[in-house]
């Protein structure tokens, strides 16, 4: 069958590209459900799928029952891809935080451009595929990560991704250094899944939620105040651009944000060359 015949088989068969590009591929019974169709017709599926690309192999994975990427799978999305898939669950979070009720549907088409895209780090697709497994199927992955300071080898239980400042973070276990630890996407240059059954069950690394990640879960609110050091036009602008009661800035975010958040308020204006805000220290 050719797979540019029909609209709806398009759409079915880029949802299963999705499925073997960022997770670990997909089995009929996943398919049958997403789609609302027989177990029958989702097999017949995935056979129009496979002749529609005779190169790009799919292989049945009889230990973990669901079809994953072959040898020959060749689908590895391009650097803009892979930054849009990224942007892509920071939309659907966006729109969940937004959306009120069942009924509701996307407004009409209107004029907009997203500029945040440019300029942008990019994180590299292996090392986002390996973490997305980490994350949905609670897998600990064995990294190389460029900190600042050193190049390490780290052992980590991922818990969610972050976006803040322009750029994507994984928060995670380090059972390297037994704590939880924030690091920056596109500094993870090496990584690969720990499979359980290669370990010594006497030292078994078990995956580790974030339960206990006290920074997490502390809310905390920061304050800031325009800098008095800019012209009063300025201040002025600052003071329409965020929600500024009484000449203070608070947001409400939790510890183990905050550092970020700091720097984001910490920027310089970029005609003064002097931080806009100012961070109110707590008494």
């Amino acid at each position: 069958m050719e797979y540019k015949k029909g609209t709806k088989l398009r759409a079915r068969f880029a949802m299963l590209d999705h499925q073997l590009r960022w997770y670990d591929g997909f089995n009929v019974n996943y398919i049958a459900e997403q789609l609302n169709i027989t177990r029958q017709n989702a097999s017949l599926l995935v056979q129009q799928y496979k002749e529609a690309r005779p190169d790009e192999t799919i292989e049945y994975d009889k230990s973990e029952k669901r079809y994953i990427t072959g040898p020959g799978y060749k689908k590895s999305p391009s650097t803009l891809e892979t930054q849009l898939f990224l942007d892509l669950i920071r939309g659907q979070e966006l729109i969940r935080r937004y959306r009120y009720s069942e009924e509701w549907d996307p407004m009409e088409d209107i004029y907009f451009m997203d500029l945040d895209m440019y300029g942008c780090p990019s994180p590299d697709y292996n090392i986002v595929k390996i973490v997305m497994l980490g994350l949905t199927k609670k897998k600990i992955l064995k990294i190389r990560y460029q900190s600042r300071r050193k190049d390490s080898e780290r052992l980590i239980s991922p818990n969610r991704l972050v976006y803040v400042v322009d750029r994507y973070h994984l928060r995670a276990f380090c059972h390297t250094t037994s704590s939880y630890r924030d690091f920056v996407l596109t500094r993870i240059y090496d990584g690969e899944v720990i499979d359980p059954r290669t370990q010594n069950q006497d030292s078994l690394i078990r995956w580790v939620s974030e339960d206990k990640d006290k920074a997490w879960h502390t809310e905390i609110a920061l304050r800031f105040s325009p800098n008095p050091e800019l012209p009063k036009n300025v201040i002025n602008t600052l003071k329409r651009d965020y929600p500024v009661v009484k000449g203070v800035l608070t947001i409400k975010c939790n510890e183990a944000t905050a550092p970020y958040l700091e720097m984001k308020f910490a920027r310089p204006d970029f005609k003064y060359r002097i931080p806009q805000w100012v961070k109110i220290e707590e008494e």
